[in-house]
């Protein structure tokens, strides 16, 4: 059966790395973090769980050549956009039912991935995959983003949860590893702002990351003049900087036990 998310992140795999400004603010902290310590000379095992257009592949591959490098993503079609270099593993593949060998994976990185899956599955995948004292570093969206549309949507009259993804809240996601072998060793919310000219350039940055598919029977049509309203609403929000969009982002550093 087709992956409906599957196919929006394929459909915006051509587009993905231009709109992907927030992704790389969020993905270069997180390489920061997680290879902390890490010296060239390491020889471990490095798993980039929903690798995407492979940005972070790429810079763990010239920061660790000895190490063995491998990046999972469901939308083959983003496998396609990464430039081929030797020494990387691309496998598409769901992070939710990963087809790597227990105790196999040494660190595992996730940046903006697990929104789109079963929490508790990729907790459980992830406790199976890493060794004995290896490091899960994860970034991913929580409840509190695109707050600032939710808003809008409400003032016209349509409800946030037909147009906007649910993100799982932060509290659920952090129980899940409570009830994994993986011990949450430090976690924070952050919540990053994007700035956006008008709203048709905003709603392109949304689209842009595949995050816009809904459920098809969750949508709800919007008239011309209920979208020129909510366009409006929208307006009332906008700062000298532009049209804000709020991203809520958890960051969790976890350890095998």
């Amino acid at each position: 059966m087709t992956n409906p998310v599957r196919q929006s992140f394929n459909r915006a795999a051509g587009s993905y790395a231009a709109s992907a400004a927030l992704q790389q603010l969020v993905r270069d902290q997180l390489l920061r973090q997680a290879t902390r310590g890490l010296s060239t000379d390491d020889a471990g095992t490095l798993l980039d769980a929903g690798c995407g257009t492979g940005e972070l592949l790429q810079q763990l591959r010239d920061d660790f050549p000895r190490a063995m490098i491998i990046g999972i993503d469901f939308a083959e079609d983003m496998l396609r956009q990464q430039v081929m270099t030797p020494g990387l593993c691309r496998v598409n593949a769901d992070l939710q039912q990963l087809p790597i060998a227990d105790a196999s994976i040494d660190r595992y990185l996730s940046s903006l991935a697990w929104q789109w899956c079963d929490i508790a599955r990729a907790v459980s995948e992830a406790a199976r995959i890493l060794r004995p004292g290896g490091h899960l570093w994860l970034t991913t969206l929580v409840s509190g983003t695109f707050t600032e549309l939710a808003l809008a949507l409400d003032q016209v009259g349509l409800q946030p949860s037909r147009h906007l993804l649910s993100m799982p809240d932060a509290t659920k996601v952090l129980n899940h590893f409570e009830q994994a072998a993986l011990q949450v060793v430090h976690s924070q919310r952050d919540a990053v702002t994007t700035w956006h000219d008008d709203f048709a350039s905003l709603r392109r940055s949304i689209r842009g990351v595949g995050a816009n598919h809904l459920p098809s029977p969750v949508r709800e049509a919007i008239d011309r003049s209920t979208r020129l309203a909510l366009v409006h609403a929208y307006e009332q929000q906008r700062t000298t900087h532009g049209l804000p969009l709020t991203y809520n982002v958890l960051t969790i550093h976890a350890q095998r036990c």
